[in-house]
């Protein structure tokens, strides 16, 4: 008994150091792992003002701007300028290598197309009606055809008017005789609704003998009780099927007394029964033989019927007359047409010969071309876009550069957001924020939707002016009304990828062990920004923590600890 109780101690002190030694190994190891985890600091959401300053960055450009082109297609001997570079009026930018003019070379072909297909007009043959005279005379020969017809049509349509005539009376008199059988019928229905004699007189013997049958079992239910009251048996069932018993016996009673009644009234009718069916045979052939004779004068009026009739006739001729009418009015239209269509041909003959003159004078003006060997600036401006270089092949009316004219003003660019776009109106004066320079002005000189996302994103462009040159980088801001927002975040909290402005919100959870810490992706739009804060909308809300700093990237549901 000892021994026993000493393996139990035994046990259980073992039990205890294996569950101590667990819970400190796992005490040191979440240490471990937290230690390893990505460090964040980070701060509350809150509610409070923010300016609504929109800031703008965007390159110095001119207000406009004109593309290089040259008449023809040439092949660039030498670029003399470069993009940056401050070009005057009339001065050479391209040079081209001396060729074959392939423009001038297409343009004398096209003139020498255009002068056949004048000569080729002019071999028009004279219009011939012999297809309209031909289709005129056998529109003649259809409608004598018709006038005939309608006398034919006149002559059935006597011949019908007799048929249908006799047809009615056909139909009438089957429509009497239908009218006897049917009241014949009618009585037969009446007394077969009755019933037959010898199938009352069946039934009547058929329940004879149910009822003896059931008196029958009756009598032996009674001696079944009495051997069960002899016996001292309980008799609660037998005497329950005796009155079931009884009631069956009682209906069949009443029913045997109503099929005798029946029974007797059909012996007195059925001689009256059997002359109706000999009337009904009787007048059912005489109906047949008039219906036959229906069925003839129908047939009758069907064939007259089936040929045109005399209004149908009629309406032919209208109809062929009609169509010899337009024909021969289609013809007069036809030589009407021809006379204008050559009105016309003469007409096209003098436009082509105007187009061959314009033609000529193409040519000439390219052979005297000045663009040949060179191309210079039309205006003094800078040059902003250069698309070709020495070696290339370009063809007429393509871009070879683009120059961007001084005189015309300046003007800055930028994308805003929709919400951004309905802080500020054009003629809005900005603020320049990184240079300072009190002689360069701003004003938003126009507000459109961006046409790459429209649905999200404005392009706002602003007019500027003083000290300023093509391409300088310009931050500007317009704005300056403060507005309460419920969430406002620190602005090195709000991030930026391919799906949008978001912020990392920390989450925690309580276990045995400790608080837990992860971060979700917020989605947000910023609606307005100062240096140092944004009031934001979306998925954060005030007493949020948003992580402002963290010693390593962060994904979405990645754990982290916070700044000690």
């Amino acid at each position: 008994m000892e021994k026993k109780t000493s393996r139990k101690q035994i046990i259980k002190k073992a039990a205890i150091v294996f569950l101590t030694a667990m819970l400190v190994l796992t005490f040191f190891s979440n240490t471990i792992m937290n230690y390893s985890l990505p460090e964040v600091a980070t701060e509350p959401v809150s509610s409070g003002t923010v300016s609504n300053k929109v800031r703008v960055q965007g390159t110095v450009e001119t207000n406009s701007d004109y593309e290089v082109t040259v008449s023809g297609p040439r092949i660039i001997k030498e670029v003399k300028v470069e993009v940056g570079d401050t070009v005057k009026k009339d001065q050479v930018l391209f040079t081209f290598d001396e060729g074959e003019n392939t423009e001038l070379t297409e343009a004398e072909d096209t003139l020498d197309q255009m002068e056949l297909d004048y000569a080729k007009s002019l071999l028009k043959s004279m219009p011939d009606y012999t297809s309209d005279n031909m289709d005129i005379k056998t529109a003649k020969d259809d409608l004598d055809a018709a006038i005939k017809a309608q006398e034919k049509a006149a002559t059935n349509s006597k011949n019908l008017k007799k048929a249908k005539k006799e047809a009615e009376t056909a139909k009438k008199n089957v429509a009497a005789q239908q009218k006897k059988v049917d009241a014949i019928q009618a009585k037969i229905d009446a007394y077969g609704e009755i019933g037959d004699y010898e199938t009352a007189q069946a039934q009547v013997a058929a329940s004879t003998k149910e009822l003896e049958s059931l008196k029958t079992q009756l009598a032996d239910l009674k001696e079944d009780l009495k051997d069960a009251q002899t016996n001292g048996e309980d008799t609660k069932e037998i005497t329950r099927g005796i009155r079931d018993k009884e009631l069956e016996i009682t209906n069949k009673e009443q029913e045997l007394q109503n099929e005798k009644k029946i029974a007797e009234t059909l012996k007195t009718t059925s001689g009256t029964y059997n002359q109706l069916k000999s009337d009904l045979a009787k007048e059912s052939k005489t109906l047949a033989g008039l219906q036959e004779t229906l069925t003839e004068k129908n047939a009758k009026v069907e064939e007259l019927s089936g040929v045109p009739s005399l209004e149908e006739a009629k309406a032919a001729v209208k109809e062929k007359r009609k169509a010899l009418d337009q024909m021969l009015l289609a013809l007069t239209d036809k030589k009407k047409q021809d006379s204008l269509a050559q009105q016309a041909e003469d007409m096209d003959t003098k436009a082509a010969r105007d187009k061959i003159e314009k033609q000529k004078q193409l040519v000439e003006k390219l052979k005297n071309s000045n663009d040949l060997k060179e191309v210079k600036s039309k205006e003094e401006g800078i040059v902003a876009q250069i698309d070709f270089k020495e070696g290339d092949s370009v063809t007429a009316d393509v871009p070879l550069a683009k120059i961007q004219l001084a005189e015309s003003g300046y003007i800055v660019k930028g994308t805003i957001t929709k919400a951004q776009s309905k802080l500020i109106r054009v003629g809005n004066e900005a603020s320049v924020e990184n240079v300072w320079d009190d002689d360069i002005q701003a004003s938003v000189k126009s507000i459109k939707a961006d046409t790459e996302n429209p649905n999200q994103n404005m392009i706002v462009t602003f007019e500027v002016k003083g000290n300023i040159d093509v391409g300088q980088n310009l931050a500007l801001s317009v704005g300056e009304k403060s507005n309460r927002y419920d969430a406002v975040v620190p602005n090195n909290a709000v991030r930026e990828d391919s799906k949008g402005k978001f912020v990392l919100v920390v989450t925690v959870k309580g276990t045995p062990l400790g608080n837990r810490y992860k971060v979700k992706r917020a989605d947000i739009e910023v609606m307005a920004s100062d240096d140092n804060s944004s009031g934001v909308t979306g998925g954060v809300y005030e007493y949020d923590n948003v992580v402002t700093n963290s010693s390593k990237p962060l994904e979405e549901g990645m754990q982290v600890r916070l700044v000690e």
